[in-house]
């Protein structure tokens, strides 16, 4: 069990902070636990877990202010060690203008040394502990809603549990990478780790099958992706829950044209949305065609 203190005010997190700086850590172990389109509508960073070699914190999200929160994951001087920090880093740069600083992520010395698992299997390659939260309660805190509170004690011991041995993995990879010569390289990767690739693409462009549809059927699935997220945001609900994606590629590739057309995808979507929902994908047709003639 693990044994932690809450951050849940700008002060507390003022105060660890500058306690970090008497006691001289420099690098602490991080992770997130966020709402990613389960249970409403977006993604949300829920939970910020931390490890600082000696004693555990979790700081809660939803009481700490974005500039204080802003402050501390941009801190170029304090070294973060993660693990595959890409959708941690998206989540918090989309969502709070916040560009994670000084990241160690230690899945780019062990993708350097032919790993591609998860973070448990690492732990037990490297340091023989075995994963001792059973699968079906590992699958269930995967599922659990982070954003309710307070949060069960379970909840916070399997949160707590992805960055106790992150400090002892990043020794020992350092030590392989630079064995295997592989520390230039990976150094080079590290310097942009945190930093986006490129542009963040909009929802429909992300669809496995994007590439291969055609401009009539790109333009329509855009439009009915709006109007299903626009309905979504406003009753703050899953996007799922209103029109599920393979809907949408289906109404992109076989286009309705009327009411009782569209209902026919409808199956998921409440009833006090439903009307609401095809006036919608109606406008979303016209803009599409709209846009289309305008080409």
């Amino acid at each position: 069990m693990y044994t932690y203190s809450t951050i849940d005010s700008d002060k507390k997190l003022s105060d660890l902070l500058q306690s970090w700086k008497q006691r001289g850590i420099t690098t602490i172990a991080m992770d997130f636990e966020g709402e990613f389109n389960l249970h409403i509508y977006g993604e949300h960073l829920c939970l910020v877990q931390v490890f600082d070699g000696e004693l555990y914190y979790i700081l809660d999200p939803f009481k700490v202010s974005v500039p204080a929160l802003k402050q501390f994951l941009e801190d170029s001087d304090l070294e973060k060690i993660m693990f595959d920090c890409a959708s941690d880093s998206a989540l918090v740069r989309k969502g709070y203008d916040i560009s994670l600083a000084n990241i160690y992520d230690i899945r780019v010395p062990a993708l350097a040394l032919g790993y591609t698992g998860n973070l448990t299997g690492l732990v037990a390659m490297h340091l023989g502990v075995q994963d001792e939260v059973p699968v079906g309660n590992k699958k269930k805190n995967q599922m659990t809603n982070w954003l309710k509170r307070p949060l069960k004690d379970d909840q916070i011991q399997y949160a707590l549990g992805d960055v106790a041995y992150l400090f002892s993995l990043k020794k020992i990879l350092i030590a392989l990478i630079e064995e295997k010569g592989l520390a230039e390289q990976v150094a080079t990767t590290m310097a942009t780790i945190a930093k986006p690739k490129g542009p963040d693409k909009p929802g429909w462009t992300k669809f496995d099958s994007w590439k291969y549809m055609n401009k009539e059927e790109k333009t329509y699935l855009k439009h009915f992706f709006i109007a299903r997220d626009t309905i979504a945001r406003k009753y703050n609900v899953p996007a799922v829950r209103i029109l599920e994606k393979h809907r949408l590629l289906e109404m992109a590739k076989n286009t309705p044209s009327s009411a009782s057309e569209i209902h026919v995808y409808c199956t998921k979507c409440p009833e006090g949305q439903m009307e609401e929902l095809i006036k919608y994908m109606l406008e979303a047709k016209k803009s599409a065609d709209s846009e289309l003639k305008s080409v």
